[in-house]
């Protein structure tokens, strides 16, 4: 009796670790398993993009009526360069649209944020005219695993290695002219933290806007977890197999611990955010004051993930055009 006993005892908890294997597998994949497309904009350009083309896939009323109702043909941009350039870590070439409008002109490089995505994605494209709209040059680019850019992996690497993608775009710009202090970098959701990294790399970038950003590792694993209905104990199995799939420790996954002392940071986010949750926002808030960082924070009101940029474009113009032309040359 005692020997069937222990029989069901140990079948009973062989069975929970495989439960608890396949949950974390299962999440890890999820999240990281990349769509190299950019789904319904695949073959937007910055002439022809719009938001209403997905419109229909937003589940909130309110984000779909937004980009429903954009008038995106009054940001479209007609001039381009198609460019090409190296990552910074060796053998990965990118992709990406230069907007080189104005001489003597600082620019930005704009980072797009997690699948499906790319510079042909509306939030790009749309941060692009606003910075040309300001007198302000614009790279849009494609990271690595992204659009045309070389595909390495079929996981995401959340900004762990594609940091010297965002180093590579800022070589490029060197090379053909600009100064280091002239560039500047703008991260939209999942790329603000390649952005972030990359400026921590490159003490001479003085000007960083992170949109939407995550902000330390344990606060997203809970969040991304309780997406999928499970409890925070199932995150050693999500990180073991996120970092078996993607090569990189995602406990390594800390922005704000990469924010410097002397460079100047934007943060921005929807106050109604339930992609990327405020309690980043806040976070970032509490790590800049605590260590004297020199950063800007805009809430945005009655907002969901990046949709500041769509419910306020010229406020959000605006606040770019102060914040950039006060911190580059």
């Amino acid at each position: 009796m005692k020997k069937k006993l222990l029989i069901i005892l140990s079948s009973i908890i062989f069975l929970g670790f495989v439960v608890y294997g396949v949950a974390g597998f299962y999440v890890a994949y999820s999240i990281l398993k990349i769509d190299h497309t950019c789904g319904w904009h695949e073959n937007s350009k910055p002439n022809s993009w719009s938001t209403k083309i997905d419109a229909h896939e937003y589940t909130n009323l309110s984000r779909s009526r937004l980009r429903d109702n954009f008038p995106t043909n009054e940001y479209h941009l007609e001039e381009w360069q198609n460019v090409y350039f190296p990552s910074r870590e060796k053998g990965i070439q990118l992709n990406g649209w230069l907007f080189n409008y104005y001489p003597d002109r600082p620019i930005v490089v704009v980072v797009h944020g997690i699948y499906p995505n790319g510079k042909c994605k509306p939030e790009s494209n749309l941060i692009a005219s606003l910075l040309i709209q300001e007198g302000i040059n614009a790279l849009t680019i494609d990271l690595r695993n992204y659009g045309q850019s070389d595909i390495v992996s079929s996981y995401e690497d959340l900004g762990l290695k594609s940091y010297n993608d965002v180093l590579g775009a800022y070589d490029f710009l060197k090379k053909i002219g600009f100064e280091s202090n002239s560039i500047g970098l703008h991260g939209i959701s999942l790329g603000a933290v390649p952005v972030i990294f990359a400026a921590n790399k490159e003490k001479d970038i003085s000007a960083i806007w992170a949109d939407s950003s995550l902000a330390e590792f344990s606060m997203v694993l809970q969040d991304e977890i309780a997406r999928y209905g499970l409890s925070i104990e199932f995150g050693p199995a999500v990180s073991f197999f996120g970092k078996l799939l993607s090569g990189v420790d995602p406990i390594d996954l800390n922005p704000a611990e990469k924010l410097t002392n002397n460079q100047n940071y934007f943060f921005t986010h929807g106050d109604k955010d339930q992609r990327m949750l405020v309690r980043h926002y806040n976070y970032f808030k509490k790590y800049a004051e605590e260590n004297k960082i020199k950063s800007e924070f805009w809430l945005a009101e009655n907002s969901y993930h990046v949709d500041g940029m769509f419910k306020y474009p010229d406020l959000y113009a605006a606040k770019m055009r102060d914040f950039f032309e006060t911190n580059l040359k």
